[in-house]
């Protein structure tokens, strides 16, 4: 891709995925579905409280398999496709309704709920239905398996990936962050001060982040303010 040729790039959050029905959580001291995260996500904590662990993830995935992607999703699946190889997208969710709506190549910064982990060799594999049977890890036999997603505590491989599309952000460049209160990632300061032309579109305001430091701001459903931007994007993107 030349290098002059503008990008798009998509920070997504929570918030993208509750009009499709999954429920959201505010930091790492808050209720998600009410059980703490603590108890579910915390790499700390998550042997002691195992089995908790496994059948709070079992049922997230009972629930995401009855979710479909929304007009949001399939949003940024069409953006994908206006301008191919010029879009990155980041997402801080676990499902899979970029993927579903036809996304490619999305960066899964806290992993993915449809996959288990093993603890000790490392093996990392697709769960055949939405619950864990137990039955340890195929690779070496290890009960020491874990939801592949990111806990609290626990390093986040693809965040490399994130500060290396930050870093990179020219004048040019437009990024969308769409859904997150800013309270595990802080949005505003990767984005709002970045090079980049920023646009923030949340329900409602966050006092977690400095909004004012995003080029615009729009409040309310994902899937009525995303549509909106299409004819700006139109524009940065020639």
């Amino acid at each position: 891709m030349p290098s002059h040729h503008p990008r798009l790039v998509i920070f997504s959050g929570a918030g993208l995925s509750a009009e499709s029905g999954l429920a959201t959580f505010r930091g790492a001291s808050g209720l998600w579905e009410g059980v703490s995260i603590r108890t579910v996500c915390d790499i700390t904590t998550w042997e002691d409280n195992f089995d908790a662990v496994h059948d709070f993830y079992d049922a997230r995935r009972v629930s995401g398999a009855k979710a479909g992607p929304n007009l949001a999703h399939r949003t940024i699946a069409e953006w994908e496709k206006m301008w191919p190889g010029r879009v990155v997208i980041l997402t801080q969710n676990i499902d899979r309704l970029l993927e579903t709506a036809g996304c490619t190549g999305v960066i899964k910064l806290h992993g993915d709920i449809r996959l288990l982990r093993c603890f000790d060799c490392g093996h990392q594999w697709e769960i055949d239905g939405p619950r864990y049977d137990r039955q340890g890890c195929p690779g070496c036999a290890s009960n020491r398996v874990k939801p592949g997603v990111v806990f609290f505590g626990e390093a986040a491989p693809r965040y490399d990936d994130l500060h290396h599309v930050v870093a990179g952000l020219r004048e040019v460049d437009t990024v969308v962050v769409v859904g997150t209160s800013g309270t595990v990632l802080p949005a505003d300061q990767l984005f709002g001060n970045s090079r980049a032309y920023s646009v923030l579109v949340n329900l409602e305001p966050s006092r977690q982040m400095n909004e004012g430091l995003f080029s615009e701001r729009h409040y309310g459903p994902a899937t009525q303010e995303l549509p909106k931007l299409t004819p700006l994007l139109r524009e940065r993107m020639r």
